[in-house]
């Protein structure tokens, strides 16, 4: 990362954690100078079993979908999740 870039990345994170509100064009450089991906998992129900492809969504434009795992085999299972909500 070069220092300009670094000088941006300090810029923004400290107006975040300060609570200042970022105008429309530094919202929209966060997002393309330091990508927006979705990490997703896509469960399929197969032959009465089911498999899970792990991908990753490009959100930006710049990155296509990302499809490099093969499915495997989950068991669906229920189970108590946390959650981050915000402060």
């Amino acid at each position: 990362m070069n220092d300009e870039l670094k000088d941006f990345e300090q810029e923004i994170y400290k107006k975040i954690i300060a609570g200042e509100e970022l105008s429309d064009h530094e919202l929209s450089a966060a997002t393309c100078c330091f990508g927006v991906n979705e990490e997703v998992r896509t469960i399929v129900f197969l032959g009465n079993k089911y498999y899970a492809i792990e991908w990753v969504r490009g959100l930006t434009g710049r990155r296509g979908d990302s499809f490099g795992n093969q499915p495997y085999e989950v068991l669906k299972v229920t189970r108590t999740v946390t959650d981050c909500v915000p402060v």
